[in-house]
């Protein structure tokens, strides 16, 4: 069991949490200072901070009427999104305010406070708790065969998570892992660019509205290329993939089950409500599936003769080398959490090139003077250098970010806003909520891929990001030790997809972006995707 190996590398695990926990304190902020420099300070301000703040039972917010009332058809909050949400209760309340819960669900504080933001990482400890995922450790929990006792997945909390981040660091983390995924990606986006040259208009050269669809069949494969080690097909042809496609369309029913659970009043965990309930069955489908395609490949592995394997095992080869049920958990984790994530970060990547040509083409000319032949393969080195790219999607996730910020626990005792926080309480810092406000980011509202260039001391970069701007403003991927597990795959996945598509086609969006995406957990795009893709002539 994966509990038997875990304890034969306690070493490793206790080496792991101090590198964690280094790179949690020692995070270098805009301006060269070391964040280590005020951790001390924390300390000692606690106690006088605690003795002066006002009482957690002051915050200001909506009461449980108001919440319960607001959330039914026609309430103030039916049709707001999470963002709206979020932006009218700040309205009312102001930057820290107490979402209360409903039906055993648990309350919740909010806060726009940047402050508040580093308070809560500087102390969360060595196992953050991260919230948010009830729904899904509730079903693993409930789950009649068990399968998930000793196995919840990235989305638990506690010691038996620091065991299964500890061990999956290593095989998703590490560089030379990475690398392995390179040249499959690009077989997988290569499908893709085909894809789009059969799906698109011949004569006004605009892909179907339902695009969104056709990305998220690139994620999806994409993912599955990784953590089942097979092609499943999806975007050459969808419906000669059953499987494939009953996986994919319910991971999509998922991500809205989701936020109807984790958000809004719901009694799922006293009784099987309707969401809930079909919420349970696509678990258990999309638990079956993964479990089918990590046993095939497990057949597959074992009939494969030794000396015709690859050098270098793959990334589910290393899993099933720590446990079976590890790697069917993994699976479904990250196909969970990469699809619809990483999907909507192409979209709006995409909404912003198309609008900004000027932009795309000196994207096109960085590529181009890389690989200047169309059927020339990213290597490595080339991914590297390529500052422009990482700079369009860094500014592409400010505009246009994934979810609202970061979930947490509180680590300890802690004073926000001039409120006592005790240890434990939950909290919601709507970091991403002000990633467009002029006072941190000048011209906010622009795609200025420049900004997040090095900048030279002439350079107009320097005006475009605020002066000493804190580091935990802009977190993309989280912070910390419950950093996104899959950062360096979803960083490659962006960028070689991108790449790929400006160095082949000029990218057109001739109609309105303006309420582009709708937040429920994942900012998802609602507009339809005409793209119009004309080829680039070499």
């Amino acid at each position: 069991m994966l509990f038997r190996v875990a304890k034969q590398s306690i070493c490793v695990q206790s080496r792991a949490r101090s590198t964690i926990a280094a790179t949690n304190i020692n995070v270098k902020v805009n301006n060269g200072h070391n964040l280590n420099d005020k951790s001390a300070q924390f300390a000692k301000q606690m106690q006088t901070e605690w003795r002066t703040a006002r009482d957690f039972k002051e915050l200001p917010g909506p009461s449980r009427w108001q919440m319960w009332r607001g959330f039914q058809k026609n309430g103030e909050y039916y049709h707001l999104d999470l963002f709206e949400l979020m932006l009218h209760y700040r309205q009312l309340y102001g930057d820290i305010f107490l979402l209360p819960g409903l039906f055993g669900m648990p309350s919740n504080v909010v806060t726009f406070s940047i402050d508040s933001f580093e308070k809560i990482f500087r102390t969360e400890g060595q196992w953050p708790v991260r919230t948010g995922a009830d729904p899904v450790l509730h079903y693993r929990e409930k789950r009649k065969d068990g399968f998930f006792k000793d196995c919840m997945g990235l989305m638990d909390n506690g010691e038996q998570w620091a065991r299964l981040r500890s061990a999956v660091n290593p095989i998703l983390m590490q560089q030379r892992n990475t690398v392995l995924y390179l040249e499959p990606l690009q077989r997988v986006n290569q499908q893709f660019i085909d894809n789009i040259r059969k799906i698109r208009d011949p004569i006004s050269l605009e892909v179907p509205g339902t695009f969104h669809n056709n990305i998220n069949h690139l994620t999806f494969e994409s993912v599955a290329t990784i953590v089942l080690d097979k092609d499943i097909g999806l975007i050459r042809n969808a419906d000669e993939s059953p499987d494939a496609k009953k996986l994919f369309d319910n991971i999509r029913i998922f991500m809205r089950s989701f936020f109807e659970l984790g958000m809004k009043p719901s009694l799922y965990k006293y009784i099987s409500t309707p969401t809930y309930s079909r919420f349970s069955q696509v678990m258990d489908e999309i638990f079956d599936i993964c479990s089918m395609y990590v046993n095939e490949a497990v057949k597959r592995i074992e009939n494969t003769p030794k000396d015709t394997q690859k050098g270098h095992p793959s990334m589910l080869e290393q899993l099933l080398k720590i446990d079976h049920k590890f790697a069917i958990v993994m699976a479904m984790d990250m196909l969970m959490g990469g699809v619809d994530t990483t999907s909507s970060a192409i979209a709006g990547l995409l909404f912003n090139l198309a609008k900004n040509p000027e932009k795309q083409q000196k994207l096109r000319d960085e590529i181009l003077a890389k690989l200047s032949h169309p059927d020339q393969q990213f290597t490595m080195n080339d991914m590297k250098s390529l500052p422009y790219l990482r700079a369009c999607i860094k500014e592409s996730l400010r505009l246009y970010p994934i979810v609202f910020g970061n979930l947490r626990a509180t680590g300890a005792d802690v004073v926000l806003d001039g409120y006592r926080i005790p240890k434990g309480t939950r909290i919601m810092m709507n970091s991403n909520l002000l990633l467009t406000e002029e006072c941190y980011y000048p011209r906010a509202k622009e795609y200025l891929p420049e900004r997040w260039l090095r900048r030279q001391e002439d350079d107009f970069t320097k005006s475009l990001i605020a002066k000493d701007l804190s580091p935990f403003i802009y977190l993309p991927f989280g912070f910390g030790p419950r950093m996104c597990a899959g950062k360096r795959i979803v960083e490659m996945e962006m960028e070689l997809t991108v790449a790929n598509l400006v160095r082949n086609f000029y990218i057109e969006y001739n109609y309105s972006t303006e309420n582009a995406f709708k937040c429920q957990w994942v900012n998802m795009p609602v507009l339809p995707l005409n793209f119009k893709f004309t080829d680039v002539k070499y």
